[in-house]
């Protein structure tokens, strides 16, 4: 990637996706389903070893949205504007067996929609990005919900109708490339940290590749550390007795030298890019695959 980029909770808020019946995991076992690790497949040669070998090469985090029946997969665009197809391996509770699985999720890079604003020579794209995709029979995952105030969702909606101001304080989910330890399997990485800066206009000035240009002027700032690896996360409200419904404020776009604070793209921005992806025209593509072990 050729920026630097980023990074009183109740019981459930999350909604599975093609299940008859609830479920009683805890936030972050369901977030663990909801927000996903984007990756590469790269062929390496050890030293001394005679065969190539395939690894999953990781490239930034993404999640899941639903909305009428549709799923989605969102992420940042620059994270995703590859020339190489993305995957991910996505946690999945199989409803025959009611056991948990790894199932391969492929990315092909042609059906990724952008945002229609593409910047300028002063100003960057809308660094989001989403993809509509079938799901798989038989298993569920979580994810978060986008009800139009018209549709039989509007209830259970977890994309506010209006861009966050500061100060509010978040959680961000997302997969740093290192944290100096290895994982035996994929957990996403939380942090903490609070809404700083909203402007409302180009005021905000980054540094991307060679070139300096302002951050498009709904991006806001939060005031919390962040990681290679995070661009793609979901910003989320730190819930509690007084706003207890877990929400999708946006999603996390770059952060500064010093990773101490991120610029995130609002939630706005996400349900623009979703309204596009609905139309999206449907494709015979088997995006699903059981891992073998």
């Amino acid at each position: 990637m050729n920026r630097i980029i980023s990074t009183v909770l109740l019981a459930l808020c999350l909604v599975p996706y093609s299940a008859s019946a609830k479920e009683t995991e805890d936030l972050y076992s369901q977030l663990n389903r909801a927000v996903i690790r984007l990756e590469h497949f790269e062929t390496i040669q050890k030293e001394g070893a005679p065969k190539l070998i395939t690894q999953n090469k990781p490239d930034g985090t993404a999640f899941f949205v639903q909305n009428e029946g549709n799923l989605f997969v969102v992420s940042a665009r620059h994270v995703v504007e590859q020339l190489y197809d993305l995957h991910a391996r996505v946690e999945c509770l199989n409803k025959k067996s009611g056991k948990k699985e790894v199932i391969l999720l492929k990315l092909p890079r042609t059906r990724w929609i952008f945002h229609a604003n593409k910047g300028d020579k002063d100003t960057h794209y809308v660094d989001v990005a989403a993809m509509r995709i079938r799901w798989i029979k038989d298993r569920t995952i979580k994810s978060f919900t986008y009800g139009l105030p018209d549709s039989k969702n509007k209830d259970k909606n977890q994309l506010p109708t209006k861009d966050p101001s500061p100060p509010r304080k978040i959680l961000v989910f997302g997969f740093p490339l290192d944290i100096g330890f290895r994982l035996l399997e994929q957990r996403p990485f939380v942090r903490a940290g609070i809404i700083a800066m909203r402007t409302g206009k180009k005021f905000l000035k980054m540094q991307i590749g060679e070139a300096n240009k302002f951050a498009e002027e709904r991006c806001f700032v939060i005031d919390a550390e962040s990681f290679p690896g995070n661009s793609g996360s979901p910003v989320l409200n730190q819930t509690s007795l007084t706003d207890s419904k877990l929400q999708l404020l946006g999603l996390l776009s770059a952060s500064n030298q010093s990773m101490d604070f991120g610029v995130v793209e609002p939630v706005s921005r996400i349900r623009e890019v979703l309204d596009q992806a609905k139309k999206q025209k449907d494709e015979d593509i088997n995006y699903w695959s059981l891992i073998k072990k």
